[in-house]
């Protein structure tokens, strides 16, 4: 009767090797598949399945959103966000600029690329590229880029995705600084 638990504890010890190799080896299946071009695609880059007129109407109603500072009768948003990749120079400088011409408004997106010097904190601008478009209703007409067909989707969706984020921190900012007044 004394011994079943020492039976026990035996069967234990001798297959406790066995469950952290089995561990371990689902851990390593499971993060190189998190890893995998099929899942990203699959979950956090939905956007790149849309239409490029279809994200520049969503860019344009969370820009507008923002609304524009004090009395003008523009918006202008400034983003940084790293939309190359390239971890030397970190991230990139997009300004949206939205403005009423006649019955429609005109969007321009702006991206200036950086180029990191021997100092990394000092950036030169190395290349900024446009998209220019009219924006009436639910009717978008691009007047100008300089991206081709297959970098502009991938591009405007990870601005948007940018510009996203931003509206969350911002949101995030705003709640803790009206808990803060809240407190006095």
């Amino acid at each position: 009767m004394f011994h079943k638990p020492k039976m026990e504890r035996r069967a234990f010890l001798k297959n406790f090797p066995k469950g952290i190799i089995v561990g371990v080896a689902a851990a390593h299946a499971l993060k190189s598949y998190a890893n995998s071009a099929v899942y990203k695609a699959l979950t956090s880059e939905p956007g790149r399945k849309k239409d490029t007129n279809e994200i520049l109407k969503e860019m344009y109603k969370e820009v507008k959103e923002l609304g524009s500072y004090g009395n003008d009768d523009f918006i202008k948003r400034e983003f940084h966000m790293d939309l190359d990749g390239n971890w030397n120079n970190k991230e990139e400088h997009v300004v949206v600029l939205i403005q009423s011409v006649g019955d429609k408004e005109k969007m321009t997106v702006q991206v200036t690329y950086f180029q990191p010097k021997r100092n990394r904190f000092i950036k030169y601008a190395k290349d900024t590229k446009v998209v220019l478009c009219y924006i009436k209703r639910d009717e978008v007409e691009i007047k100008k880029c300089d991206y081709n067909e297959k970098e502009i989707k991938a591009l405007l969706a990870d601005i948007l995705q940018g510009i996203r984020n931003k509206k969350k921190l911002l949101k995030l900012i705003n709640k803790r600084s009206k808990g803060s007044d809240l407190q006095r």
